[in-house]
């Protein structure tokens, strides 16, 4: 027969309740901050089809856009933007300033999770809201693009699934990206796609190693495209446009 319960463990078993229900409310309260810092997966924003890599060129950007206010505080605590200014790091780039890859209506960039894991999104650009610069052509559509997108991640996630602002940020995603779409990688990215859809279990891709246009594979100067490189001249523009916050700078106004 079960003995009763001791007057001390019935107030222990309510305190732990209410502990539980406590930390189950922090953690809700926790997530629906970092919800409203726009943290977290969101629906894509281009409309599902079939993936075409042999189009006609379309215009590649890169562009930026501040993370302000609350979310960019919030942020730069986050990556450790206090810590580095404290630790005497001479150069870094500021982590409120956002790089994204911008194709036809898009705009396809790294963001976070709850976790501060890296992950892919997209979304419909307002000009208003970027600062853009021209890179390159691509015979990518979007859902193309897309894809491309969440592969580029796929492989960061697998090396670092965490956000680092130096060595696994949206300007790496950028450059990973781009490499990946721009005109004349049709056969590395058809090749990459297949190993990555069967990575995830997404089953067979079918017509991308058809090559419409072979004169692109070549390491001759490619139609469309600028003549330093697609990715070497975004790595250019993120040098020269890219704020560097210098920690003596920042310690000496503090």
């Amino acid at each position: 027969m079960e003995e009763p319960k001791q007057p001390e463990d019935a107030e222990l078993s309510v305190r732990d309740k209410v502990g539980a229900f406590l930390e189950e409310g922090l953690l809700k309260g926790k997530q629906k901050f970092q919800q409203s810092l726009g943290l977290g997966q969101t629906p894509s924003a281009i409309p599902p089809g079939e993936v075409e890599i042999g189009g006609e060129p379309r215009l590649v950007e890169i562009g930026w856009h501040p993370v302000a206010g609350l979310a960019g505080k919030w942020f730069a605590e986050q990556t450790g933007l206090g810590k580095m200014i404290t630790e005497g790091i001479n150069k870094f780039p500021d982590p409120t300033q956002h790089w994204a890859v911008l194709v036809g209506d898009y705009c396809h960039q790294l963001w976070m999770d709850e976790n501060l894991d890296v992950i892919y999104t997209n979304g419909k650009i307002d000009r208003a809201e970027w600062h853009t610069y021209e890179v390159g052509k691509t015979r990518f559509n979007d859902e193309a693009l897309n894809q491309a997108g969440q592969m580029t991640i796929f492989a960061m996630r697998e090396k670092r699934p965490a956000y680092n602002l130096i060595d696994n940020n949206c300007q790496i995603f950028a450059l990973n990206l781009l490499e990946k779409i721009q005109i004349g990688k049709h056969k590395e990215f058809a090749t990459s796609f297949s190993v990555y859809q069967r990575a995830i279990g997404a089953g067979t891709i079918k017509d991308l190693f058809v090559d419409h246009h072979p004169d692109e594979q070549s390491e001759t100067e490619k139609p469309e495209t600028p003549v330093q490189g697609t990715v070497p001249l975004a790595q250019q523009v993120m040098d020269e446009k890219t704020t560097q916050l210098d920690s003596h700078e920042k310690l000496a106004s503090s």
